[in-house]
Parts: C-alpha cells; structure tokens; sequence
C-alpha cells in the first residue's frame, strides 16, 4: 500500500482493543474491513481496569497481523484512562517502524479519544518527545468549529466525534461550520459518524441518541458534500453502546455482557462500502454499480416508551427522540419494485429509484420481510427479528439486515 498523502480522502474505523477478538485473532475483522473499503483502524488504546502489559501486547499482535495482511493502523489514545504521556511516546516510537503504521506525508498518524482536554500539552509533552514526524488529530466532543481549528490547538486539525446531545439538525450545522473553518485554515478534519447509539448499562449510562434514523446514513448523504478530509466510523466493534459494524459476538467482552449487541448490524457495514466509494471518488451523492446493489431495513424491536418487564432501570434519554418505525434504504443501480411487510400489517409495495433512497414505515408486530427485485432479478428477500410490544429488558439498539 502506497503511503498516503494529507489531501488523500480516506476512511478509517474506530476499534476498541479492550474488546479482544476470539483468539486473539485480529485477521477477520481486517478482512471484513478492507471489503468495505476501509482504510485502516484507529485502534482505541486504553479503558477500565487495563492490564497494562497485556494491553501493550496486545497491541503488538494487532500490528503484526496488519502487516500480514497489508493493512494499516494507527492509534488512536484514550485520554480518559491513559494519564501518563510517555506512554504515548514510547508505543508512537514502537509502532512508527511497523510496515502498518499509516503515515502521511512521511509522518505517522495519532489520534485521540477524548471527552476533556487531556492533562498534557500535546505539543511540548508528546509530540516533541516522538522520534518520528506525527499528524496529529485529537479527539474532541466540542461543536465551537472556530476554536477546534484556532492555531492554539495542537495538531493536524480535529477529530470531532459525534456530539452526545445535537439532533440531526445541530449536527448538520456543526459540519458545515466545521467544513467552513477547515477552508479557512487549510486545516484538516476527520469527522466520525455512527452507526447507532444506545447503552442501558446503569442509572448514570442509560441514553439513546436523539438523531435517531439520521444518524448514519442521512449523515453520510450530508457529510458527502461536505467533505470532510477523513471520516473515522465510530465504531467497529464497541458493543456497550451499540455503535459497531463489525460482527457482534466475534470479542470479548462481547455480547453475554451487554444482551443488546447480539443485535445484527451487517446492513450498516453493507451500505458503508457505496459511501466509501462515493467520499473516495469526491461526488456528492452515491452512484451505486449493480455489483453493488442491495436493499436493507433497520429498527429497533420494542416501542421507545415500553419499560423492559424485569427492567430496573427507565427507558433511555432521548426515548421521545425515537421513532416507531421501521427504516428502509435501497442501493440501486436502477428502479426497482420493493415490498416491505412489518409483522401483521399489510404489505407495503413502492418502488425506489435509481440511487440511494430511505424510507420509513409504520410498523407491525411480528417478523419483518423486505423484498426487492427487478423484472426476473431478486434483491434482496430478507426477514428480520419480530417487533414486539414488551421486552424482558429494555432494548434501544437496532437490527440492521
């Protein structure tokens, strides 16, 4: 793989190295990423209760495999565990010689998970101290784009994460400021998108998003003529708060802790590879080959006000945000005729266009069939989880198929 350069559009997906793959094996989910176009992780080093040393060797074997398989990683530091910043300096020297660094520009990329300012000065603490040239993009949950890209914040530029209390609404305005500010400047920014989220773990972590269905992909549709210079998913493979893409079940701790994540996501890391293709390519809207074509539905399987029957815990903030409904995107190379049936309402026949198109429908209670095809040609003939009106334990997580 050819170094890349700053001006090179690329995608990277978020990856939580606390959440160790089966065996250790880290081939799988390298795999399934370069299918979709990905570009590399930026692996999340740190978390509760690490074991240091076996987090660090952990991370070994996560680059060796890259290298393997010629893939690229960077990392990405989480500043609300990591305290110390000779770590940081010490694992960048480490991993600026593997052949699976990414680096741009002849420098390695660094990243940041961060919900405050860390305790160090990036410049003069870390970066200074690195042996290698770094491009630096620290994390940040702000929304002021004129300070996230003043000269008195070290780095590249920022790594904005998906803010935990805008609407779509909020969230678009921030990217457009933030893509101004980057005009601006001659800055970068990575904006990162996600999937879903929703966690139900305790009294103090117990929330939905209120952008709900606009989440993923109206976001990418936006984010696609925003151009944003890198786009990190967040993220692969973090089951607590129902933000992966990767396959659930396939780490520990996985999906026995947090009984939402069995849900299947495969349908978001199915549509992530026409937007990969459309943000690479700089257009401003998907054009999809048939190769490509697919049909998909998400939602979630109980009503957003429906307390769990054994539930200790309230439904989540952000409940009255989410709508019951069932969501249906098509990828088409051409019109076809789709037929949603939501459990024991009558189907719904339309036909979508050329394109990408989403659409939501009231739902039923039962199992969930989507049917597309054209003339002779079978889409898609999927049924999904039945919808019901109460479960044992609340669930605000969706299945995405």
């Amino acid at each position: 793989m050819a170094e890349r350069t700053s001006s090179t559009p690329l995608v990277f997906a978020h990856y939580m190295l606390i959440m160790q793959p089966k065996y250790g094996d880290y081939s799988k989910d390298i795999k399934l990423a370069k299918q979709v176009g990905i570009d590399a992780f930026a692996v999340n080093y740190g978390g509760w209760d690490v074991d240091w040393t076996q987090h660090e060797a952990q991370l070994n074997r996560f680059y060796k495999t890259a290298e393997q398989l010629d893939f690229r990683l960077f990392l990405s530091i989480d500043t609300t565990s990591v305290k110390d910043p000779s770590m940081i300096i010490n694992l960048s020297n480490a991993c600026a010689s593997s052949p699976a660094q990414l680096t741009m520009n002849g420098a390695i990329v660094l990243s940041s998970f961060q919900t405050d300012p860390p305790a160090w000065n990036w410049q003069t603490d870390v970066l200074d101290k690195i042996n290698s040239p770094v491009l630096l993009l620290p994390g940040t949950l702000s929304d002021d784009a004129a300070a996230l890209f003043s000269n008195d914040i070290p780095g590249a530029g920022p790594f904005t994460w998906v803010h935990p209390s805008a609407t779509a609404v909020k969230e678009h305005s921030t990217d457009v400021a933030l893509a101004s500010e980057r005009d601006r400047t001659g800055k970068v920014w990575m904006a990162g998108i996600a999937p879903w989220f929703f966690t139900h773990l305790s009294s103090d972590k117990n929330w939905a998003h209120a952008q709900d269905d606009k989440i993923f992909v109206d976001r990418w549709a936006s984010l696609l003529t925003r151009k944003p210079d890198f786009i990190e998913i967040v993220t692969w493979n973090d089951w607590s708060e129902s933000s992966y893409i990767g396959p659930p079940g396939s780490s520990t701790p996985g999906t026995s802790d947090v009984y939402w994540a069995s849900a299947d996501h495969s349908a978001f890391r199915a549509m992530t590879k026409a937007f990969i293709k459309a943000f690479k390519a700089g257009r401003d809207s998907v054009t999809v080959d048939e190769a490509d074509e697919g049909v998909y539905m998400f939602y979630r399987r109980q009503p957003a006000g429906a307390v769990g029957a054994s539930d200790p815990l309230p439904p989540p903030s952000d409940a009255e945000s989410l709508k019951d409904k069932v969501f249906a995107v098509s990828l088409l190379s051409e019109p076809a005729e789709i037929t949603l049936t939501s459990g024991d309402s009558a189907p719904v026949p339309w036909t979508a266009p050329a394109g990408l198109e989403k659409t939501s429908h009231s739902w039923g209670y039962g199992a969930q069939v989507l049917q597309a095809r054209r003339r002779d040609k079978v889409i898609a003939d999927k049924v999904g989880a039945a919808i019901v009106a109460q479960l044992d334990m609340y669930d605000g997580n969706v299945v995405a198929v």
